[in-house]
Order: C-alpha cells, then structure tokens, then sequence
C-alpha cells in the first residue's frame, strides 16, 4: 500500500465520497511537472484499484483517486443516474481540490465517464488515458449489465459478485450494492444510447492501453479510437482487463510514449 499524501472525505453535493491525493496540489498546473491526473476506476472497483500505478503517477505529477457513487466508502444518493451525473462527479471532486484542469484516468466504466466528462466539461479536461474502455453495448453486454443490477437490488454485494465472478472463488466488492446497481444500469443505457457517435467531438488528446487478452476486446478500443479526432492506441501483450494492476510499467511506459510524442 502506497503512501497517501492526503485523504479526505469530500462533500460532492451530491454525496460524499472518499479522495486520496498524492502529491503537490500547490504545485498543480498545465506544464508536465504540474499535472493532475483523477482517477477513475472500474465497477465494483474503488480507488486502491490504483495502488499500483499512483507511484508512477506521482513522479510525474499530483494524482487523484476517489470512490465513485455506490463504490467504497463514497455515498449513494437516489437514484436513477446517468453517465452524465458520473461524469458531473469527477468534474465536482476538482471543484473541491480548486483544481482547474486535469488528465483524466479511466479504467473501464471509469474511461466511459471520463470520455462524458471531456465531452459535457471539455475547459476541465487537458487529456484523457482510458484504460480497457468501450464507448457502446451491444444487446448481449447490456443484458448482462441488467442482470448485475438486478444482483444488486435483490441479493446484495454477494449477488453482484456472484453474477460477475461466478460461483467460485469471488473478489470482495466493497460499496452499497443499491448504488452500484444504478451505476450499473448507467452502463447498460449504452446500448440504446452509445458514446461512438459523439466522440468526435472530443477536443482534447487521448491516449487508450488495452490488454490483449481483454475480454471486452482490443476491438472495442479500436472503435473508440476512430471515433475520436485525436488518439493513440498501446495495446499490451499477455494481459487482460486491468493492465494497470497487471502490468502498471507496460501501462506508464505507454503514457510516456504519448506524452512526450
């Protein structure tokens, strides 16, 4: 477990969430050694998601990590949401930090967020590293995502690890499963409703890492990547969903490129 630098609960309007912030905020700003990166994580994922990389992160910059609704320790205000309200969260968590522009980081659900974030509040965002990401659903994800939802309400945390992981060994998912059930259904809404269409209008830099061995499928990153006006695409060899967990140099290697490109 890394250092933190500074953890705090921090009131979103919303809801409260936990934030942990590594680094300098005082030094924050637009140059490289200045940066910010807010990290957002996966579902059924929270902030230590990103233990691993933060330590990269933070030599190059202030790094954010926070819950988002239902996950970890932050709160679960009414529902229904939208990816809109997700993305408002991120904006609010900078809000708090008096943080003016950040790149944000997005792992899975947190890239789809992160991609709504530079689209309703592009002033906010100077560039976004979207990690196994997707911008659609097809009929078969988002029924899967209704029946991790479903999981939720009526069984609790053990329903959503059951209908995620299976029945055998399970990860532990930490949050309140009636928070995450709503999030959930923010991602099934990509079906009838799918990003793609509106990414060209994305103005700042993107850079997507994906696994290999991505079950959600390089495929997906690809499509992201043509719909955005300015994109690089890493893929990384002999690994899955979570590259940043799995192979956080792979992953900080890849920024690196892009960054300095």
């Amino acid at each position: 477990m890394i250092a933190a630098a500074d953890v705090r609960t921090v009131d979103l309007g919303t809801h409260e969430t936990l934030v942990v912030v590594t680094g300098d905020l005082s030094a924050a700003g637009d140059d490289a050694a200045g940066a910010v990166f807010l990290c957002l994580h996966g579902l059924v994922d929270d902030l230590a998601i990103w233990d691993r990389l933060t330590p990269d992160l933070a030599e190059r910059g202030t790094v954010v990590r926070y819950d988002q609704r239902g996950h970890g320790e932050a709160g679960s205000p009414p529902g229904p949401y939208s990816r809109d309200d997700l993305a408002a969260d991120a904006v609010a968590v900078l809000d708090a930090l008096d943080i003016e522009r950040a790149v944000l980081v997005g792992h899975s659900m947190g890239g789809i967020m992160s991609m709504a974030a530079a689209l309703n509040h592009p002033a906010r965002v100077a560039g976004l590293v979207l990690i196994g990401t997707t911008s659609a659903a097809n009929a078969k994800a988002a029924s899967w995502y209704s029946k991790i939802a479903q999981a939720g309400v009526d069984e609790g945390v053990e329903g959503l690890a059951r209908t995620i992981y299976g029945t055998g060994k399970q990860r532990g998912i930490r949050g309140d499963a009636r928070g995450i059930a709503e999030v959930t259904r923010t991602l099934e809404a990509l079906h009838d409703d799918p990003l793609t269409p509106h990414l060209r209008n994305v103005r700042c830099p993107v850079l997507l890492v994906v696994g290999e061995h991505d079950p959600m499928g390089v495929k997906a990153t690809e499509i992201v990547a043509r719909a955005l006006p300015d994109s690089t695409v890493s893929v990384v060899d002999g690994v899955g969903h979570w590259v940043h967990v799995q192979q956080p140099d792979a992953t900080i290697a890849a920024y690196d490129g892009w960054a300095n490109r």
